[in-house]
């Protein structure tokens, strides 16, 4: 499937789009140019930490040296290659720098006041780019709620519930705006008019995954879209697993609401332990093979959460009482029928008569359920398919 593009987001009432100084714009460019990776970003700032001495020693040829240097892009001839890609692309700024102005795009590097990675962890993101209108949003504590794609109703649920305690609190949520769990996150911070951030391992261009589309627009009104990928990068697989080390540094806890041992989340929880932050887990049955990772994290130290009130805590913003939790829509308060085809729809895509077949409901009763779960936002039809949220 073709990703969507991300329209170019409107400027609100009383503000003013991002100022680029020539600084920014260089870090732009750089992060732009064809064929650039984190690691060979940073070698590059890591040799030339002035954005604008960088792009002069790429325009001039000289990105080679700091590829050796960093023992990247293996062979001499790989290394020659990129280095004179980049100096013909870096020659010709212009077309990077007029993209950044009209999508109004934020550039922040480690020197630049608005960078929001204080720690000085070794593979924190050289540049980042955001597209959003709040970025005041990540001033404020962040939590990073993570999960995997194939969840379960409850699974959904607890995102979107925890998502909105939190949000209602004033902690800014941060997730990877994937389907299951994260959207989940996002969508109960947005019902409870909170800030958000979305980290994406695409250009901000891009909309991955497409029927991601509103949610996309409805972050951006509420806060940011964050990532290091140049304009125009899709979604290759590889970028994700590196994606996800940008919302653990972000956040001040993570919350695994529900992983498989090998999924995205859980290295998310890894890196996020390497950098000294808290991380919670929602514990799970063992018959639950999404919840098996969270069950994992628990047994390695991960603190068990019980109630969304601890993490308020972990951030030493609340006591140890009981919040208690409360879904914004929970399965538990549908009808029968529409539980019933929630549940077979939970994880994957599904055709009107698959979930008949699955439910062994007639089609009829089958469509009024699923205007009642699209109604709660529980689901979203593409494609003539029907999805969890």
């Amino acid at each position: 499937m073709i990703p969507a593009r991300a329209a170019l987001p409107p400027v609100p009432s009383g503000s003013s789009p991002a100022t680029l100084d020539a600084c920014a714009q260089a870090a732009g460019v750089l992060a732009c140019l064809p064929g650039m990776t984190p690691a060979r970003l940073r070698s590059i700032l890591d040799r030339w930490p002035d954005p604008l001495e960088a792009l002069h020693a790429v325009t001039a040829g000289h990105a080679g040296a700091a590829l050796e240097a960093a023992d990247l892009a293996g062979t001499g001839g790989t290394r020659v290659a990129l280095a004179r890609g980049w100096s013909a692309a870096a020659s010709d700024p212009a077309p990077v720098v007029r993209c950044l102005h009209e999508r109004r795009t934020h550039v922040w590097w480690a020197d630049h006041p608005d960078y929001p990675i204080h720690d000085p962890l070794p593979d924190r993101p050289a540049v980042l780019l955001a597209e959003g209108h709040r970025p005041g949003v990540l001033r404020d504590s962040r939590v990073a709620i993570v999960g995997t794609r194939a969840a379960t109703p409850h699974g959904l649920a607890d995102a979107r519930a925890l998502g909105a305690f939190l949000a209602g609190k004033g902690v800014t949520v941060v997730s990877g705006l994937a389907i299951g769990i994260d959207g989940a996150a996002h969508q109960g911070a947005l019902e409870a008019g909170g800030g958000v951030v979305a980290v994406v391992a695409t250009g901000l261009d891009i909309v991955y995954p497409r029927r991601h589309l509103t949610l996309d627009a409805r972050v951006r009104r509420a806060g940011v879209i964050v990532g290091e990928t140049g304009f125009g990068v899709g979604p290759e697989p590889g970028r994700f697993p590196v994606r996800n080390r940008i919302i653990a540094a972000l956040a001040d806890a993570v919350v695994v609401v529900e992983a498989t041992v090998k999924g995205g989340a859980r290295i998310t929880a890894e890196r996020a332990i390497d950098y000294g932050r808290p991380v919670f887990a929602i514990p799970g049955s063992r018959r639950n093979a999404s919840a098996a990772g969270c069950n994992e994290l628990l047994a390695d130290g991960a603190h068990p959460l019980l109630d969304p009130g601890d993490v308020l805590v972990a951030l030493g913003r609340g006591t140890a009482e009981r919040s208690g939790w409360s879904d914004p829509t929970s399965p538990a308060e549908l009808g029968p029928e529409s539980r019933s085809v929630l549940a077979a729809c939970a994880g994957e895509p599904a055709t009107l008569d698959q979930l008949s077949e699955r439910t062994g409901l007639d089609p009829t009763a089958v469509t009024g359920a699923l205007r009642t779960l699209e109604r709660a936002r529980l689901v979203s039809r593409a494609g003539g398919r029907y999805w969890p949220a």
